[in-house]
C-alpha cells in the first residue's frame, strides 16, 4: 500500500509538472517566434520586417539583403520576413502596428514619425543642407539625432541605422523647362509646390513663386506652362518622363528624405544583445547597399535622358542658405530646428 500511494504521489507530481510546462510554454502570436531544442541548440527567432517600397526599387533590394545578412551573420538564429510594398499598411499604419505589436521591424521616411514629435521634421527644411554629410553633421552636433532617439525610446522603439546614411531618392533635383545654373535663377520661377508652409516661404525668400499643385498634374503643368519647374526626387525622375517637357535638369539637394529603420522595444528585449548589435551593423550596411542598388540605376538612367535630350548640372546652393539664414533661425525660435543648427549649417 504505501508503495502504491508513493506511486501515486510521484505520478500526480509527473502530471502536474507537465500541465505546468504547458502553460509557461503559451505564448503571444504577436511576439517574435523563438524555439530551442533540448540538446543544447541555441534559441531561433523570427521577426516581421514591414515597408513601402515596390520590388525592384533600391530600398527593396536593401531590405532583402538586409534579411540575408542578419541571417548570416547571426548563424540562422535570426530570420526576418520581408513584407514589402505596403502589404502591412502605410508608414502611418505600419507604426501603429508596431505599436501593438503586429510587426517588429520598419523602414519609413523619418518624417514619419513627427507625429511624435517635429524633431522628425528636421530633414525636410529646403536647402539647409548641401548634402548627405552636411546633414548627418547636424544632427549629431545639434543634438537633433539622440532627441529622435530619446522621443522613439519613450514611444516603444529603438532606431537601429544609428549611422543615418540612407536617404531616399537619394537627392533631390529641379527639372525645369528653362535652365537653373544658379540660386539667382530661382527668381521668378513658377515652381510646382505642395501644401507645406515652411517649403513655399523658403522658396518665396528665394524670388520663386511657388503655385501648389496635385502630384498627378506636374507632367501637364510643365508641357502647357501653368509652372517651369518641378522638385523630384532624382530616382524617379526618368519613369515620371518629366524631362520630355522639361529638359533642364539642376542637382539642388533641395531637402532629403532620411529613411530611418526602428525595431520594437518588445522585440528587441526578446533577443541576447549580441543579435540586437548585429540588426544595427546590418541596418547602416542597409543605407550603403540603397547607394550601390541606386547609383547602379540611375547612371544608366541619366545616360538614357542625356541621350533623349536632358541636361544636367550641379548648383551650389551656399547662396540659398545665406539669403534663408533669418528664415532659418526664427524656425529655431519656433522649435522646428533645434539650436544651434543654422550656424552649424552655415559654418559648413
Amino acid at each position: 500500500m504505501i508503495c502504491f500511494k508513493r506511486f501515486a504521489a510521484l505520478a500526480l507530481a509527473f502530471a502536474l509538472s507537465i500541465g505546468l510546462a504547458a502553460c509557461g510554454g503559451a505564448s503571444n502570436p504577436n511576439e517574435p517566434q523563438s524555439s530551442a531544442s533540448g540538446s543544447g541548440k541555441e534559441a531561433s527567432y523570427t521577426l516581421k520586417f514591414a515597408h513601402e517600397m515596390a520590388e525592384g526599387t533600391p530600398e527593396a533590394i536593401a531590405a532583402d539583403l538586409f534579411a540575408e545578412n542578419v541571417h548570416e551573420k547571426t548563424n540562422g538564429a535570426v530570420t526576418i520576413e520581408v513584407f514589402p510594398h505596403g502589404q502591412l499598411g502605410d508608414p502611418a499604419t505600419m507604426i501603429e502596428s508596431a505599436s501593438l505589436g503586429n510587426i517588429d521591424l520598419i523602414s519609413c521616411a523619418s518624417g514619419n514619425f513627427a507625429r511624435f514629435d517635429t524633431i522628425f521634421n528636421i530633414d525636410t527644411v529646403p536647402y539647409l543642407y548641401a548634402d548627405g554629410e552636411a546633414f548627418r553633421t547636424i544632427l549629431k552636433e545639434s543634438g537633433a539625432q539622440d532627441t529622435q532617439m530619446d522621443v522613439l525610446s519613450s514611444n516603444g522603439f529603438t532606431m537601429l541605422n544609428e549611422a543615418r546614411n540612407c536617404f531616399r531618392g537619394p537627392y533631390r533635383v529641379l527639372v525645369s523647362t528653362r535652365p537653373i545654373n544658379t540660386i539667382d535663377d530661382l527668381k521668378g520661377l513658377r515652381l510646382r509646390a505642395f501644401e507645406n508652409t515652411n517649403y513655399m516661404t523658403a522658396y518665396e525668400k528665394l524670388g520663386a513663386n511657388p503655385i501648389i499643385l496635385p502630384w498627378s498634374d506636374v507632367f501637364m503643368s510643365l508641357q502647357q506652362g501653368t509652372v517651369e519647374a518641378a522638385a523630384c526626387a532624382i530616382g524617379s525622375l526618368k519613369n515620371e518622363g518629366f524631362t520630355q517637357v522639361a529638359p533642364y535638369v539642376a542637382n539642388v539637394n533641395e531637402y532629403l528624405s532620411s529613411i530611418l529603420i526602428v525595431g520594437t522595444e518588445s522585440a528587441l528585449e526578446k533577443l541576447p544583445p549580441e543579435y540586437i548589435e548585429i540588426l544595427k551593423e546590418c541596418a547602416d550596411q542597409f543605407g550603403e547597399d540603397v547607394d550601390t542598388a541606386m547609383n547602379e540605376s540611375l547612371d544608366e538612367q541619366i545616360a538614357a535622358m542625356e541621350a533623349e535630350g536632358a541636361t544636367f548640372v550641379e548648383v551650389d546652393t551656399a547662396p540659398a542658405r545665406e539669403v534663408l539664414k533669418d528664415f532659418y533661425y526664427s524656425l529655431e525660435e519656433s522649435g522646428v530646428l533645434p539650436k544651434g543648427t543654422v550656424d552649424i549649417s552655415l559654418a559648413q
